[in-house]
């Protein structure tokens, strides 16, 4: 898995291109699935893109990835954590907690390729698990905080 984070106004989807152009030995199309995802036609790999402000995430993978990134500052959550079971809601303290639950559910919709509208409403994310309506999801997750960011990053397995 290639993981790269970056500051600044530098174009996301160029960057993309240039480490596709060092990974892949053929030419390549960056194309979008009917949800909207960007997507490779024909290659093995995977890629997730993420950016908040001007902080970026491109994450590259032989297995389907999504990735989110947020920066952290003070918001009103309360319209969205109304939506969330009382499990969760014990878990969320704060901004950061409440960030930490929104980028997994919104990595693991974008790992399936799915939209927040079909998925938000079905899924969990309890105890560092993301679950799809009551089952466990098959994805590894893998959370972190850089710079005044929140990230979730989820594989498919």
């Amino acid at each position: 898995m290639l993981l790269t984070y970056f500051t600044g106004n530098e174009n996301v989807y160029e960057k993309l291109e240039n480490y596709l152009s060092g990974l892949l030995t053929s030419p390549f199309e960056i194309l979008r699935t009917e949800n909207g995802k960007p997507c490779l036609e024909g290659a093995p790999l995977f890629f997730s893109v993420s950016h908040s402000g001007d902080k970026a995430l491109i994450v590259i993978c032989d297995r389907p990835v999504g990735a989110d990134l947020e920066i952290v500052k003070k918001r009103k959550y309360s319209s969205v954590l109304a939506r969330f079971s009382e499990q969760e809601k014990k878990e969320i303290t704060g901004t950061e907690d409440f960030l930490s639950h929104w980028t997994a559910r919104e990595a693991y919709i974008k790992m399936l390729g799915s939209t927040l509208i079909e998925k938000l409403g079905k899924l969990s994310f309890l105890n560092g698990e993301i679950y799809d309506g009551n089952v466990k999801a098959e994805c590894e997750i893998i959370n972190g905080f850089k710079d005044g960011c929140i990230y979730c990053i989820c594989v498919g397995k």
